[in-house]
């Protein structure tokens, strides 16, 4: 039988169910294009400027760890040079490659949750993971990695769900390289690749599998994520970047560890999931409803266990260091969305087995309601959605860091830099160096990593004037941006002293982003400067050398 007789024979003999969900998850996936489409041009923060410049880097040769400088692992770094090979390195291209990634996410959560559960349940889990990762104060409109590591860990879940009818070593094989990616792709992920053989030893428990097989099974797993970590480790070694990886990836992480306090984190914690949770409440609520409903037994206890294993590792991404950044949560939207559909087939299931109907009145009256409930949380964000203002959003998620006043920055250097141009910034903002397609004069592209109380830090200030010094960029910006230099207390002020005789002997300021608090931000071009009055605590200078 050829592939195109194999798909027609497929589509022939869905059910009803199947059709139904398949037409609902193409309505879902079109509202969340015409939504993400709104923000296409929305200015970068940091760090997905940093992922974004590492992988133009690594398509342009650069060798991580040595060429740039990143506390991540190296999957990283190649899941953004595969999007920007696909889509480009510029904002619109780079946001256009991530809809994809949300919308293939959706797809396999659909999947997995349908092969799980029934299709009915996977458009519920479905709806959720998408309404959940639009959610703003999750960094939801964002390119941010963790994006990547709720892709593998959905295509990870639909490849474990197809184990469930067959005991096919390749795909148990590909699923413990889906969740290998997401650890590769962010160090959380570890937790994830942690419950896909946590899961796979649960299913073979409960469908009385003898030892052998269920260590076999634990075995093509585990291998699976560990060629993905080999692989990587490989990459780097035949670079002659092990040795740097090793330092930036585990030795320099260790400073970080229970530098906040488990009672911060804990307030930390409150705070961001209630601002993250705020006018998404249904959605979490609903999904939550799974964990009292576990004692009805309308389901069988192996897919409950299943269900909740994923969930709460997933949540424990977010974890580490206690600081529960709002696009940490990205990687929970997995699990939310699976127990999300576990709460549907719950109560779907105990509601029929009570009342002992067999009409289809109850999942139709469930799918009904929960598309009311949408419609009118879609309704009641409209000006988020459908009219996004890119200031007012970045603002209220990132508070006072100069995100919207970068892109003014590199437009206005747009304007005068020419082919070969470098660009040297004295603050974090590597995303500049995205909107201007022109690379670092340094390595160390985030400033607050040479002004942190870090054992190296000194070193690195040196090496950062070094940088400078040599390549003689054509322009310098200045952040005078606490949440930008995050320079922290006993840190050398060599970087700042050089830096102030080094711009004034050899650079003319032409250019000011002024950011007066409570008010929006003023910027002023070529010779106007020369008059202007600072009116704000924060602002940023452009520099040209003379």
């Amino acid at each position: 039988m050829s592939f195109g007789d194999k798909v027609k024979n497929y589509f022939t003999t869905m059910t009803r169910e199947e059709k139904i969900g398949y037409g609902l998850l193409a309505v879902i996936l079109l509202v969340v294009y015409m939504i993400r489409q709104k923000f296409l041009s929305i200015p970068f923060e940091r760090d997905e400027g940093a992922y974004a410049y590492y992988g133009k880097m690594l398509l342009d040769g650069k060798i991580p760890y040595k060429d740039f400088y990143e506390q991540k692992l190296p999957g990283v770094f190649y899941f953004f040079a595969f999007i920007i090979t696909i889509f480009g390195s510029t904002v619109e291209g780079l946001h256009t490659g991530f809809i994809f990634v949300n919308l293939i996410s959706i797809v396999f959560i659909y999947l997995a949750v349908k092969n799980f559960f029934s299709a009915y349940a996977g458009v519920i889990s479905a709806a959720t993971f998408a309404i959940v990762s639009l959610t703003p104060y999750l960094s939801g409109f964002t390119i941010q990695s963790e994006h990547g590591v709720a892709l593998f860990t959905c295509i990870g879940l639909y490849l474990f769900s197809l184990t469930l009818r067959s005991d096919n070593k390749l795909i148990m094989f590909a699923f413990g390289l889906s969740m290998g990616m997401a650890f590769m792709t962010k160090t959380s992920g570890i937790f994830v690749a942690f419950a896909g053989g946590l899961i796979t030893l649960i299913d073979a428990f409960f469908r009385k599998k003898g030892f052998k097989t269920i260590i076999l099974s634990a075995l093509i797993y585990t291998s699976g994520v560990v060629l993905v970590g080999l692989l990587f480790l490989m990459l780097m070694f035949s670079k002659g970047s092990y040795d740097d990886m090793v330092f930036w990836v585990y030795e320099l992480p260790k400073y970080y560890v229970n530098k906040i306090p488990f009672e911060q984190g804990r307030e930390y914690f409150k705070a961001m999931y209630q601002m993250i949770t705020t006018n998404y409440k249904f959605f979490w609520y609903h999904a939550f409803l799974a964990l009292p409903l576990f004692i009805f037994k309308s389901v069988e206890w192996r897919h409950k266990l299943i269900a909740l294993v994923i969930f709460f590792f997933c949540f424990i991404t977010i974890v580490p260091g206690y600081y529960f950044y709002g696009h940490y949560w990205i990687q929970v939207i997995p699990g939310l969305a699976f127990i999300s559909g576990l709460t549907y087939h719950l109560i779907t299931n105990t509601l029929s087995q009570t009342f002992k109907l067999k009409s289809p009145a109850i999942p139709y009256a469930y799918l009904a309601l929960f598309a009311i409930l949408v419609f009118n949380h879609l309704s009641s964000q409209k000006s988020y959605y459908y009219h996004p203002n890119y200031d007012r959003i970045l603002k209220s998620v990132y508070g006072n860091n100069p995100f919207p006043e970068s892109m003014e920055i590199a437009k206005f250097l747009n304007t005068k830099m020419k082919a070969g141009d470098q660009v040297a910034i004295v603050g974090s903002e590597p995303q500049i160096y995205i909107y201007t397609n022109s690379k670092a004069p340094t390595r160390h592209i985030f400033f607050s990593t040479i002004v942190a109380n870090l054992p190296q830090h000194k070193d690195w200030q040196k090496e950062f004037v070094k940088d400078i010094e040599t390549a003689k960029p054509k322009y310098f910006v200045f952040f005078n941006v606490p949440i930008s230099l995050l320079v922290q207390p006993n840190t050398d002020q060599y970087v700042f002293n050089w830096s102030n005789k080094y711009v004034t002997e050899n650079y003319k300021v032409i250019g000011v982003a002024d950011m007066p608090d409570n008010a929006a931000p003023n910027y002023v071009w070529g010779d106007a400067v020369n008059t202007y009055k600072i009116m704000g605590p924060s602002y940023a200078l452009v520099f040209e050398r003379k």
